[in-house]
Parts: structure tokens; C-alpha cells; sequence
């Protein structure tokens, strides 16, 4: 190894070598969901079963409280997209991947369900998941329901 050379720091290492320093590593940013059903009222559980488009079934705490069941979806990880329809539904997570006009007009929707707690029967939400906001420890449930099939079912598991 040479020791007579001399090594120069140009201002660019210099730089690097102080922001490396002075910058701390990016922190993750907040959790606005857990894995599975919400205990009590930390959260509004979600429920996504995306039969008949894939054999999938979703269940996670939206943590705090949620302005409606479309935020609810969101703070849960999954991406709501309303299509031409405002307040409405039209995919989740891309599902059902032909989009709009399918999702409204030929092949199905997405019915939304509620429960008031955990364990508590499904019922069908004759309002859209903007109107109105879930109760801490409620449970949001969605289903596709094809219009072939003529009727919307609830989720395959219980609220």
C-alpha cells in the first residue's frame, strides 16, 4: 500500500459524506392499519372478499377513527376507485380488472355491507360508502356481486 500519495476530498464526497451524517434514515410513516378484525374500538374492521374474482377474503383494522367506508378501504391498504361515479365503487384493488362501464352497468358491483360490531350480523347498506361515517368498532364488508346471479351476498365470514 502506498502511503506517499495523498488523498484529495473533492466538495461532492464532502458533501455526500456530511448529508450521510447530518440526515437521518427515512422513518416509516405512521400505521393506519393492522392485520386482522379490530379489537373493541381501536379501529373499523374491513372486510373484503373478492369472490367470484379471486378466491382472496381481506380482513384488517383500519386503526382510529374513519370519515367514511371509501377512507376506511383506503387506511386498510387496499385502493378504492370510484370510476364515473362519485361516492361510489367501481374497483378495489383494480377488481374487476374490465373497469368501468362493468362495474356499473353489465357485469356487477361491489355491495357494501355493515355490521355494528364484531360478530353482529351483516346487513346491506342501502347508502353508498361515502354517506356516512363507521363507528368505532363497526365492520364494513364488501362482496362482489354478479348481476347474473341476481342477488348481492354478504362476505363468505362473518362480520
Amino acid at each position: 500500500m502506498r502511503t506517499d500519495r495523498k488523498f484529495r476530498r473533492t466538495p461532492l464526497a464532502a458533501a455526500v459524506l456530511l448529508a450521510a451524517v447530518l440526515v437521518p434514515a427515512c422513518a416509516p410513516g405512521p400505521t393506519t392499519y393492522k392485520e386482522g378484525r379490530c379489537s373493541g374500538t381501536e379501529g373499523v374492521s374491513v372486510v373484503v372478499d373478492f369472490a367470484p374474482l379471486q378466491d382472496r377474503i381481506v380482513q384488517r383494522c383500519a386503526l382510529g377513527p374513519q370519515a367514511n367506508g371509501t377512507a376506511a378501504l383506503s387506511a386498510v391498504g387496499l385502493t378504492p376507485d370510484s370510476g364515473p361515479v362519485t361516492g361510489g365503487v367501481c374497483q378495489i384493488d383494480g377488481l374487476p380488472t374490465q373497469g368501468y362501464p362493468y362495474c356499473w352497468t353489465t357485469g356487477g358491483y361491489w355491495s357494501y355491507w355493515k355490521a355494528p360490531s364484531v360478530g353482529a350480523a351483516w346487513g346491506f347498506s342501502p347508502a353508498g360508502p361515502a354517506s356516512s361515517a363507521p363507528a368505532a368498532g363497526s365492520v364494513e364488508g364488501w362482496h362482489f356481486a354478479l348481476f347474473a346471479n341476481g342477488t348481492a351476498t354478504p362476505p363468505r365470514v362473518g362480520a
